[in-house]
């Protein structure tokens, strides 16, 4: 299904984003200038916040 990759990737986007602490700002500057986004992000003082598991796992 084409376009498809494209909402997933803003999706992933803005999660990762909330994840790591920054705002929305942040999250479209990695949906539209990834590479400088993902690499302020990766080599940053950006910590990690958590946060509940994407897929809860069941036995």
């Amino acid at each position: 299904i084409p376009f498809v990759n494209v909402v997933v990737a803003i999706i992933v986007s803005v999660d990762i984003s909330k994840r790591f602490g920054k705002g929305v700002g942040f999250a479209l500057g990695m949906i539209f200038l990834p590479f400088i986004f993902w690499p302020i992000l990766g080599f940053g003082s950006a910590q990690y916040q958590g946060g509940p598991p994407a897929i809860p796992t069941t036995v």
